[in-house]
């Protein structure tokens, strides 16, 4: 009797779990982990106008239930009126996404002259954040003491490859090609061009010799010694970042506002100078990046 009723609790449980999770999936609990795996939504908003002696005319802005857009209502506006909503936009997935648009939805156009920020074909990593701003004049037509409404709203896409690989990722590149364990995913033709198109451009690594040469240079840079200096640890990161850009990985991305470009100008710049100080603030930042990926 009780191995019946233990079984039955057991059964009760499971099937209580399953539609839990369920639940979950489809209503925000778990939606990320188990359904999209990339998701950009709207985690802040703020409105402001240009007011200043006289106090008529006011916008609100309201992040909606589902978070992919904004509810703007402007009331009692007049011609000359200028509103502003500045938001933050956040990747909260765990994939990078990229936005195939912005949208403003305005059944007013007569009315108001909508402007945003473009943010079509950037790309954010899990976690990163990125702000915008939507201006809105109000035109001769208007009518008065009158609310107007509009939306923006925001779409994406994942962005299952084109990604920054990290420092681990790149090393296990090169070490199977040098006899060392590990199954690459790029071809050794593909990783020696990579580093011949660094050695052209970049100022401070240089590739030379045969092609087990080369990537027995590029896979010691990445090692790193036993007690790596701070010298070592940004040379490390920054090969890395080389190595995301010329493989079209940092495409669309920034980090802390710096596109991969001028975080790798900055690093070489600090190493060509020998601006000690600056080396961790680089370190970090090429680190930075070469992590959005997850």
């Amino acid at each position: 009797m009780k191995t019946k009723i233990l079984a039955s609790l057991i059964l009760a449980i499971t099937a209580l779990s399953l539609i839990g999770y369920s639940y979950a999936c489809w209503n925000g609990g778990f939606r990320i982990d188990c359904y999209s795996k990339c998701d950009l939504i709207f985690t802040k908003t703020v409105a402001w106008d240009n007011e200043i002696e006289k106090d008529v005319a006011t916008v609100t802005a309201r992040i909606t239930y589902d978070k992919d857009t904004i509810k703007i209502v402007i009331k009692n506006a007049y011609p000359s009126y200028t509103a502003h909503i500045n938001y933050t936009i956040k990747n909260v997935g765990n994939r990078p996404a990229q936005f195939t648009s912005v949208t403003i939805l305005n059944p007013n156009p007569e009315a108001l002259q909508i402007t945003t920020t473009d943010h079509t074909g950037t790309v954010l990593g899990p976690c990163q954040t990125i702000k915008g701003t939507t201006k809105v004049h109000i035109l001769q037509p208007a009518r008065q003491k009158w609310q107007y409404e509009f939306e923006i709203r925001i779409s994406a896409k994942c962005k299952p490859y084109a990604y920054p690989r990290t420092i681990g990722f790149w090393k296990n590149q090169f070490a199977p090609y040098l006899g060392k364990p590990g199954k690459p995913q790029i071809g050794a033709e593909t990783l020696e061009g990579y580093l011949n198109q660094i050695s052209s451009q970049s100022q401070v690594f240089e590739f030379t010799g045969n092609r087990r040469q080369k990537f027995t240079q590029a896979y010691d840079i990445l090692e790193m010694p036993k007690r790596p200096t701070m010298l070592d640890k940004l040379k490390a990161q920054l090969l890395a970042l080389w190595l995301n850009q010329v493989a079209g990985y940092a495409e669309g991305y920034t980090y802390k506002g710096m596109t991969a470009q001028q975080i790798i100008q900055g690093s070489e710049n600090a190493i060509l100078n020998g601006w000690t100080k600056q080396y961790e603030y680089w370190k970090n930042m090429c680190e930075g990046f070469n992590n959005l990926g997850g």
